[in-house]
């Protein structure tokens, strides 16, 4: 039996599930953590979530909501000419996170587990510790709607503390408290958690402040550049008058939302502007210039909560804001207390609500699951194959009066994996070397089928290694696997008559022989095609069994 746990974001969407003996694993949607908790509402008022609701944005605009949460207390909202119930905007979210579930080969909650006999698991939801009984009831009624079944809701400090101990092994001391500042896209959420035994919050505050309103900053920012290098340009962008403005609009915000993230990391990072001919750029200290006043009422209502009579014994930062180098900076200022940061800030609250509500405690930095019926499978034999490359391949043996190249009679000349594949000449025994004077072509240019397959056996290695966690990897490894077969056998075949064709024009044929004959097969080949089948084939009967 699986769990899974959702944290419904303002600006995005994270998920996690976690096995009864394994530890959590995001959830993935098209390949990232991270899904926008946008909707569209398109004809006849279907709702669409996520990247796709972006896409359809381009189109029409007016029919977008890209952050229904903060839609929570309004019961309704107008997505162009259809008027939406904010707990059916919320569904559409969550549906597509039941979706990628399914998706991605686990069974979609709640159903299946239920027809087995079983009692469904409950999903865990998010909650900031602020709201009441009206907005939790909207976001239980959006889960029903999103056919998820009975659910459990988890304070999001409370699951922040939780991850503290149960993911990075920090413990505090016996009733000891630890101070939450959560910034997201677009709310700040400080909260003070009792931890130990029954943890809760015994404080909390928010702001409605957050990394759009830093987006915001930035553009206007960008505004007095444009507007006074292209007025015309810049007036497009901040009052589109139709739908191509308001793409260009969509457009420039997510591009200053990339640029911020990558000033997290680096100092200077470029930003395209529709219709602006010129390249322009973002600095960190720009950054930080325009952030920095944003922030303080954060700081300042963290440290109103943190009282001196109630000194935390810790700080946590999450959310995405997580990643604004300044916050923590300001905050070690002000509080004194060097707050704890990770690398994945906006996963921290969704794993620690899997723990928060029950889930056994997974040790902090847990060892590799184990799986030693799959050993066979791994891309060890991969990396073996590709080593056979290095063996003789093909060989023509030199029987025959006038010998075969740069060989004289009696020698062998042998051609490796990775001559066919690159181009090169054979091997040649040096005791039966001709005079240079007597040599004949016998250099191959590289064999198109040998490098396919040589690529295809280096790319399964790649997906076997880089899709480690990834339900995808099977089906990725089984295919390049047996493309590189296929190509093997293809190659070699077509390889051994260019050979014989070759043998038959520099050399006379002794009687009742062929030319085929004096060419062969070399035990490289033979090594290659065998384990890349065996790669193949294992990790297709794998992928059979999980859809199965």
């Amino acid at each position: 039996m699986y769990r899974l746990a959702v944290d419904l974001g303002t600006s995005n969407t994270v998920a996690v599930v976690a096995d009864a003996d394994g530890p959590p694993r995001a959830l993935l949607f098209d390949g990232r953590e991270q899904q926008p908790s946008a909707i569209h509402a398109g004809p006849g008022g279907r709702l669409v979530a996520g990247r796709d609701a972006e896409r359809l944005a381009r189109a029409e605009p007016a029919a977008f909501e890209p952050h229904p949460k903060r839609r929570i207390d309004d019961g309704t909202m107008l997505l162009g000419a259809h008027e939406v119930a904010v707990a059916d905007g919320l569904a559409a979210v969550l549906a597509s996170v039941r979706a990628a579930v399914a998706g991605q080969g686990e069974p979609a909650p709640p159903g299946p587990v239920a027809a087995r006999g079983e009692p469904a698991p409950p999903v865990v939801l998010t909650v900031p510790a602020g709201w009441g009984a009206t907005r939790r009831a909207v976001l239980t009624d959006a889960a029903a709607r999103a056919g998820l079944g009975a659910v459990e809701l988890v304070a999001e400090p409370v699951a922040a503390a939780a991850y503290l101990a149960g993911r990075l092994g920090h413990t505090l001391p016996p009733g000891a408290s630890l101070l939450v500042v959560d910034l997201g896209a677009g709310t700040a959420d400080v909260a003070l958690v009792r931890t130990g035994p029954g943890p809760a919050v015994i404080a909390h505050g928010g702001l409605d402040v957050g990394g759009l309103d830093v987006d915001a900053a930035l553009v206007e920012l960008l505004g007095k550049v444009v507007a006074a290098e292209a007025p015309e340009v810049w007036r497009r962008l901040s009052s589109p008058g139709d739908d191509a403005e308001r793409r260009d609009r969509f457009a420039l915000w997510q591009e200053v939302r990339a640029a911020k993230e990558s000033l997290s990391r680096l100092s200077v990072a470029p930003v395209h502007v529709p219709g602006h001919p010129a390249g322009l750029h973002l600095t960190r200290d720009e950054l930080e210039a325009v952030a920095a006043p944003l922030l303080a009422p954060v700081v300042d209502l963290a440290a109103e909560i943190a009282a001196p009579g109630s000194a935390p014994a810790g700080v946590l930062l999450v959310g995405g804001g997580g990643r604004l180098p300044l916050l923590a900076r300001l905050l070690h200022q002000r509080l004194g207390i060097a707050p704890t940061t990770v690398e994945r800030p906006e996963t921290v609250v969704v794993e620690g609500a899997l723990l928060a509500a029950g889930l056994p405690p997974v040790p902090a930095n847990p060892k590799p699951e184990r799986r030693p019926r799959r050993r066979w499978l791994s891309p060890v034999m991969l990396a073996l194959a590709i080593a056979c490359f290095l063996l003789p391949f093909a060989t023509v043996s030199c029987g025959l009066p006038g010998g075969y190249g740069r060989a004289g009679a009696g020698g062998t000349t042998e051609y490796s994996g990775l001559d066919l594949a690159v181009g090169g000449t054979p091997a040649v025994a040096a005791e039966h070397v001709r005079p240079r004077v007597e040599w004949r072509p016998d250099r191959l240019e590289p064999q198109p089928a040998q490098a396919l397959a040589l690529l295809a056996t280096l790319a399964g290695l790649a997906a076997g290694v880089g899709l480690a966690r990834d339900r995808r990897r099977h089906a990725v490894v089984a295919a390049l696997a047996g493309a590189a077969a296929v190509a093997l056998v293809a190659g070699q075949a077509a390889l051994t008559a260019r050979l014989a064709a070759a043998v038959r024009a520099q050399s006379a044929v002794p009687a009742g022989k062929t030319a085929g004959d004096f060419v062969g097969t070399g035990a490289g080949f033979w090594l290659a095609t065998v384990l890349v089948t065996l790669v193949a084939a294992g990790n297709l009967l794998r992928w059979l069994r999980r859809r199965g």
